[in-house]
């Protein structure tokens, strides 16, 4: 009956963990993408220095929660998100704005299913 008990105890330990690190990442996405929306609309209205400043804010916290992403994402999903913000990134430096809204529209998606991917439901586990 101990064994049980454990066996329990460490299920609902996993799970427990599942939710919060699916919570925590769409924390973290949720607030990228928002700097992301924010630049986007300062690129519209012509600030292309405000929407550079708030874009490569949002790289700088990508990079600085990049091992956490890397440890539990799948790697070709993380590295595909630095790869588009490096893009966005150079659209925003040579203020393009065609290149620069599809891109961020792209990244803005990717970082949306980043964090889908680890929210409880049954298109994940199915």
């Amino acid at each position: 009956m101990r064994r049980l008990w454990i066996a329990a105890g460490l299920l609902v330990l996993l799970l427990c963990a599942s939710l919060a690190n699916g919570w925590y990442a769409g924390k973290l996405t949720g607030a990228m993408g928002e700097q992301l929306r924010q630049a986007q609309i300062q690129a519209e209205q012509g600030n292309w220095t405000q929407a550079e400043s708030l874009t490569r804010q949002a790289y700088l916290d990508w990079q600085r929660d990049h091992f956490y992403f890397h440890t539990t994402m799948r790697h070709s999903d993380t590295d595909q998100i630095l790869r588009s913000f490096r893009a966005v990134l150079e659209y925003v430096r040579l203020q393009e704005p065609d290149q620069y809204n599809a891109a961020n529209a792209d990244l803005i998606a990717q970082l949306e299913l980043l964090a889908e991917m680890e929210q409880p439901a049954a298109v994940n586990v199915l």
